[in-house]
């Protein structure tokens, strides 16, 4: 074993470049019990590239790597832009994400209340619903047995259901043009249960918010006149706050590959409650019997022929399954708040998608509150910040990972980030006086 740690301290030389290794140089040892100098030389001995040459004698490898880092800048310069923002870090192509997201979903709320129109709230969200989840069913059943994953599932679950709910039952008799800036609130939202968590919100965050407010309050002034899905479709921003926050803490407390299963169980109780609405709304309950048992094959078939299947399958499995799944992977990066600040811009495109695709109008007052929420929402997401509370744990974490194992004097089977040959010296020295 003496011979194994002398042939170490000969080795590590040659591997790390010589004298040109200086001490401030952080390499990666990777000892796996070594028995041989063979061995050793075997074992890799990762250096961090570093750009600039060091000076003194034995500095022509560092200028060979200097050359291959600038070559390495000059082909990220030479990249196109949207690759180096999309390969910049996780959090920019989160929020790239979650901004795509913003899009898709402010188009769901004309969609809705077009279908409306046509075919009964109960229904048409008992079939988008349902026929979303028959493919989540096999990995639900697989991941039956993880009560963890199973019991966060219900929950988000059940929050989204409620929101689902509450915005369906809403939008018959709201605008969608207003629905959509009344679902904004979830910028407000988020923020403040946070802070009853404990988090410390920013103060130009609470400021965009009250601003926020203040403009729905003219937006509620202009158009038509108020109504009850107004105040449903403020308990749909609710919901969709509470599991906004539940998203992101249960994204990061749970393993990437298990966000199927958690999805899984999450889309299956939407199902499932859609369903229940249909049966409560069809007087099932009360009489025991639906209304379907008396419908003969013709009728069947001649609802299905005409049932609005295109906007059924958006809303179901595009702008809901896949935007959940997006939403949950986008939030292991980037705190609730942050998600909820770049949502702010929803009612933007939602009073688009009602302008053009609808033909909604409104009077200046309106006008005026549509402005203010809007300015609110970039106020927020552009000098706000994120909850400082989420700040001290990244801190923490990347303080984690960067400061350097300085006590650890001894060998070990898995990665031991060291300092400087200097310290690795040491250690073997150490080591080989125990022998």
């Amino acid at each position: 074993m003496a011979s194994s740690i002398a042939s170490a301290s000969w080795a590590l030389p040659l591997q790390t470049g010589g004298a040109a290794a200086g001490p401030s140089c952080r390499v990666l040892l990777a000892v796996a019990a070594p028995r041989s100098a063979a061995s050793l030389r075997r074992a890799r001995v990762l250096v961090a590239p570093r750009c600039a040459a060091p000076e003194g004698p034995g500095a022509g490898g560092g200028e060979e790597e200097g050359k291959k880092c600038g070559e390495e800048k000059k082909r990220a310069r030479g990249r196109p832009v949207w690759r180096r923002i999309m390969f910049a870090s996780n959090k920019t192509r989160s929020i790239i994400i979650l901004n795509a997201l913003t899009v898709i979903y402010a188009s769901d709320i004309p969609v809705l209340k077009e279908v409306e129109a046509l075919t009964e709230p109960a229904v048409f969200n008992m079939v988008r619903f349902v026929v979303a989840a028959i493919p989540f069913v096999p990995f639900a059943v697989q991941a039956f047995g993880d009560r963890r994953v199973r019991n966060a599932g219900l929950e988000l679950g059940v929050w989204v259901s409620l929101a689902y709910l509450a915005q369906a039952i809403g939008l018959l008799s709201s605008d969608a043009g207003r629905a959509s800036f009344i679902t904004a609130f979830t910028v407000i939202v988020v923020p403040l249960i946070d802070g009853l968590l404990g988090a410390s919100i920013p103060k130009l965050t609470w400021f965009g918010a009250i601003v926020s407010l203040i403009g729905i309050g003219l937006l509620e002034c202009g158009g038509s006149p108020p109504c009850v899905g107004d105040i449903l479709n403020f308990f749909s921003a609710l919901f969709f706050g509470i599991h906004m926050l539940r998203t992101e803490q249960i994204s990061r407390s749970i393993d990437k590959k298990k966000f199927l299963a958690l999805l899984s169980f999450e889309v299956l109780v939407v199902a499932f409650s859609s369903v229940l609405w249909f049966m409560f709304k069809d007087g099932y309950f009360d009489t025991g019997e639906s209304s379907f048992e008396s419908w003969t094959f013709g009728m069947l078939w001649d609802t299905a022929a005409s049932f609005p299947w295109i906007p059924a399958l958006y809303t179901g499995v595009f702008s809901t399954v896949l935007c959940m799944w997006a939403e949950m992977v986008a939030m292991g990066d980037v705190s609730a708040t942050e998600t909820a600040i770049v949502y702010g811009l929803e009612p933007v495109w939602g009073a688009a998608f009602a302008w053009f695709l609808l033909g909604e109008r409104w009077d200046n007052a309106a006008w005026i509150g549509a402005a203010l929420v809007l300015c609110g929402s970039l106020t927020v997401q552009l000098f706000g910040a994120a909850p400082k509370k989420s700040k001290k744990v990244e801190k923490r974490n990347r303080n984690a990972l960067e400061t350097p194992v300085k006590r650890q004097d001894y060998l070990s089977l898995s990665p031991v980030p060291v300092d400087s040959r200097k310290i690795i010296g040491r250690q073997l020295e150490r080591k080989d006086k125990t022998l």
